[in-house]
């Protein structure tokens, strides 16, 4: 037990001390979950408004099939894109994996 406190003491420390490396770490985790939503809403807003608005053959089916993956939880959605930019996935040649 004394280890967990000594970890949380050390932890409260490097945030009170504003320690350099924390803040890089902060600033880029910001960063990545502020381009990760930007991406989002482009793609995502206007599709959405075009789903809502046009009427097209497979509508439903469409709409049914984009709320079963709402269900998806997000472990399984996160295995599927680090398949994807994995050196030996299909995305593996642009070098994406473990860059922001």
């Amino acid at each position: 037990m004394g280890d967990i406190w000594s970890g949380i003491l050390a932890a409260f420390g490097l945030i009170v001390k504003l320690d350099r490396d924390l803040i890089d770490i902060t600033l880029r985790s910001l960063q990545v979950t502020l381009t990760a939503v930007a991406i989002g809403a482009a793609l995502g807003i206007p599709l959405g408004a075009w789903l809502a608005v046009s009427r097209f053959r497979f509508r439903r089916t469409t709409i049914a099939i984009l709320n079963a993956l709402m269900g998806l939880p997000p472990v399984v959605g996160g295995l599927v894109v680090s398949i994807l930019v994995s050196r030996s996935g299909p995305c593996g040649v642009f070098g994406l994996l473990f860059t922001p």
